[in-house]
């Protein structure tokens, strides 16, 4: 059997499965929000997400079966290259609404940002894991923790000046967790939670947009029973709500015609934006289509592959695995939080995708690429261990002895 088979059989299969079944379940639920759709472009969005589900499973099976040391040297040039292409989506990004949101490079259109927090979680676990190892000075919890800062701050601030509130909300958390994860003392959590406090409310009112201050106002007076401008700023959030909770258990199904007298469907009615039902509100498209027991099915599915992600946190080889890991699981607990949470009114509309199910081909590609890092993860958990067998069996040929040291 050769390593690299041997490699493929050692997959978490359990987590392989449960991704397998949410992907399913995502082209599902754009084939429910655009089958109908007159427009061709629209139209054949399922049938390109399965395009880009194919093209992501060869990262997925080459970051599985590749070991994750490598992430020690390229790191930093990916770190580098996704501030580099936030630079350029800056400049000449598309501009919607006064945001730049993505970029287009040979006619594929992404969202740099989706890189750059890729490549940042990926820096993060080698400064906070492996680097003192090299660099004597990163040995200092303060040092680390001031460098991890900067790693942090320069995306961050680069997506804020953008207007990519979502995606800057979504940093947040993936810091939180691996500077707790990475050993650095709780006091410095605190403060700089504390620090963060203070500058909310400057934020708030200097830096956000008269749109977003709008989008969070709306939903603070939607959750305390306030009166809002359901043909105005509460117009989405109103049709959302609207959305999931008139589908029932069962939900409304995939035929209009096939729905009680009386009864409409507000995806085919159009009153859920036909633009963005298929990416920005995918979990109130399943919801409405799929009733209860659909939306209920999603978040259980998302529980599971949390549960087993962090489960392989524990068996790493090393921090750095541990880091990545938890890093990652940061980023899709983030996503599907807030996707959720936008969907139903409990947080204000951001534009955030629900990972495995949203379309969006290059999001899907870098999904399954974090998850082939997971799977990485866990495929050499016992590498250390063969490799002390393989080291402590040739000393002991060299030896003349017969018997290795390890059995």
């Amino acid at each position: 059997m050769t390593p690299l088979f041997r490699k493929f059989l050692g997959l978490h299969w359990i987590l392989f499965v449960a991704m397998l079944a949410m992907t399913t379940l995502g082209l599902y639920s754009i084939y429910a929000a655009v089958h109908f759709r007159p427009e061709a472009a629209f139209a054949s969005r399922w049938n390109d997400q399965i395009r880009w589900v194919l093209i992501g499973a060869v990262f997925f099976f080459s970051a599985s079966l590749i070991d994750y040391k490598w992430v020690r040297w390229a790191s930093l040039p990916l770190y580098l290259a996704g501030l580099g292409l936030l630079v350029l989506q800056g400049m000449k990004g598309e501009d919607t609404f006064g945001q730049k949101l993505s970029l287009s490079i040979a006619g594929v259109s992404f969202q740099a940002a989706q890189f750059a927090i890729t490549s940042m979680i990926l820096l993060l676990a080698v400064v906070l894991g492996e680097a003192h190892k090299y660099i004597p000075w990163l040995k200092h919890y303060m040092v680390r923790f001031l460098v991890a800062g900067l790693i942090f701050a320069g995306p961050f601030l680069m997506v804020v000046k953008q207007g990519d509130l979502g995606s800057a909300m979504v940093m947040v958390p993936i810091v939180a967790a691996m500077l707790l994860v990475g050993n650095i003392p709780f006091r410095c959590l605190i403060a700089v939670t504390l620090i963060g406090l203070i500058v909310m409310p400057p934020v708030y009112f200097f830096a956000l947009k008269p749109y977003q201050r709008d989008r969070i106002q709306v939903t603070i007076d939607m959750l305390t029973n306030r009166p809002v401008d359901t043909k105005g700023n509460a117009y989405i959030a109103t049709n959302l709500q609207v959305a999931v909770g008139s589908a029932g258990w069962e939900g409304k199904g995939l035929d209009p015609r096939e729905l009680p007298p009386g009864q409409k469907s507000m995806l085919q009615l159009g009153l859920t934006s036909k633009t963005t039902a298929h990416t920005d509100f995918i979990y109130a498209t399943a919801a409405e289509t799929f009733g209860f027991r659909g939306g209920a099915i999603m978040i259980i599915g998302f529980v599971f592959i949390l549960t087993m992600a962090l489960m392989i946190s524990f068996f790493s080889r090393d921090q750095l695995g541990r880091l990545i890991t938890v890093g990652i699981i940061a980023l899709l607990f983030a996503h599907i939080f807030e996707h959720t949470g936008m969907n139903i009114g409990i947080l204000p509309i951001t534009g955030i995708p629900l990972p495995l199910i949203s379309y969006g081909g290059t999001f899907m590609v870098m999904v399954l690429f974090l998850f082939g890092l997971i799977q990485s993860v866990w495929v050499h958990r016992n590498a250390m261990v063969e490799e002390e067998k393989a080291k402590a069996k040739s000393k002991a040929v060299r030896g003349g002895r017969s018997v290795p040291a390890y059995t």
